[in-house]
Parts: structure tokens; C-alpha cells; sequence
């Protein structure tokens, strides 16, 4: 993994970005339901796992933005890392508790795909946890509730730059299925337009599962 440090004196966000972490510290979500019905008929024609599956398509189109690829080195300089890799929750069956995994992207979907239903079976088999990693975003999934938004907040000190990505259960309207998919980010590093650019990236992936999930 690379990391790239930002010229302040030359970054055209760096006034926006000054005002967001010192004025006015702000982050915000966006909560879009997506229709997923080409997607689910795929990954269950091929009997894939969907969460594995779906995580993939949002590390991608999280991967495609620079704005959602910032954070800070180890001697808080601000700069862009080459890829993020999601930080995903599992649940403990036995304690209902939460955990984290964390898959390291790949744009092969085959290569990410197996890694991180590797990472999942070890976790349920032994609690094994993986490398954590500090050019992350964090992959959420929700599936026992249907719901129109979702926001977490933050009592940190620190300035989280990274997108957290959220989706809940799916469900049926007039023949197609659907999905509420959130996108939270700090305001500093990205606006609407480039939360636009994740959800348009994302909607075209599960409308043609076949074109971007085929080996």
C-alpha cells in the first residue's frame, strides 16, 4: 500500500477542507435504496454468498474516488492512500456481539471474493481475527432492518476522514427488490457530488452483475 501526502499550497479543496475540520466539523450521511434485483438473481443463480459479494461492489466503488481514499500517516500528515480495504463487521452467534474483519481489497472480484469468505469461515470456526490495517474504510451490514436513514456519530476527539458504508434488508416493491444503502463521510474530504459518483458506480455494478462479477 502507498501513501501519497497532500501539498496543501496546491490542493484545490484546502480551503474547503480547512473550513470543514476547524469552522464548521461536520460529517453526513446519505441513504439511497438501491434496486438489487439483476444483482440478488445473480449471486443466488451462482450460489455466491451476498455479503462477501456486495462488499466487494462498494470497496470498488469506494476505490474509484480519491476523496474516499484520504486519512492521515502515522505523523498525522493529511494524504491518499492507493487503495482502502473494508473494515467489515461479523457477528458473534453465541454472544451477539460484533467483531471486525478486515479483507484486503482486490480489483479481481474472484481474488477478493475468496479471500474474505476465507477470512468469514476462520472467524466462525476459531475467532480467528485478521491483519487490521490502517488504510481502511468501514463496510456495515444491517440485515434485519428495513429502514429510510442512518447516521453514527462520533464523541472522538480524532477526525475520521474515512467513508463508513451501510446497508440494511432488502425487500420487495412493485416487482423489484431493493435495498437502503448508506454512505457517510466528513464533510472535508468529499461533497454530495462525489457521494453521487459512489452511488451511480455502485447501481451500475448491481444492475450488470454479469459484466463486473464474472471471473
Amino acid at each position: 500500500m502507498n501513501f501519497k501526502l497532500i501539498n496543501m499550497e496546491h490542493w484545490d479543496r484546502a480551503e474547503c477542507y480547512q473550513h470543514f475540520t476547524t469552522v464548521a466539523k461536520s460529517t453526513y450521511s446519505i441513504t439511497v435504496d438501491l434496486d438489487i434485483t439483476e444483482f440478488l438473481r445473480y449471486v443466488r443463480e451462482k450460489n455466491m454468498r451476498i455479503f462477501p459479494a456486495f462488499t466487494w461492489i462498494i470497496s470498488t466503488a469506494i476505490n474509484r474516488q480519491e476523496e474516499f481514499r484520504m486519512g492521515f500517516d502515522e505523523n498525522g500528515n493529511l494524504g491518499v492512500w492507493d487503495k482502502v480495504y473494508p473494515d467489515y463487521s461479523v457477528l458473534d452467534e453465541k454472544t451477539k456481539i460484533m467483531d471486525s474483519l478486515c479483507t484486503p481489497y482486490d480489483d479481481s472480484f474472484e481474488v477478493f471474493y475468496g479471500k474474505m469468505c476465507e477470512d468469514t469461515d476462520e472467524y466462525k470456526k476459531n475467532k480467528t481475527m485478521t491483519e487490521r490495517h490502517p488504510n481502511f474504510f468501514v463496510a456495515s451490514c444491517i440485515p434485519w432492518i428495513k429502514y429510510s436513514s442512518f447516521t453514527a456519530t462520533n464523541e472522538s476527539e480524532h477526525t475520521f476522514l474515512f467513508p463508513m458504508v451501510t446497508w440494511g434488508k432488502f425487500y420487495e416493491a412493485e416487482g423489484r427488490v431493493k435495498m437502503p444503502v448508506t454512505l457517510q463521510i466528513h464533510h472535508a474530504v468529499a461533497d454530495g457530488y462525489h457521494c453521487s459518483l459512489f452511488f451511480e458506480a455502485v447501481e451500475q455494478m448491481v444492475r450488470n452483475p454479469e459484466q463486473y462479477l464474472e471471473s
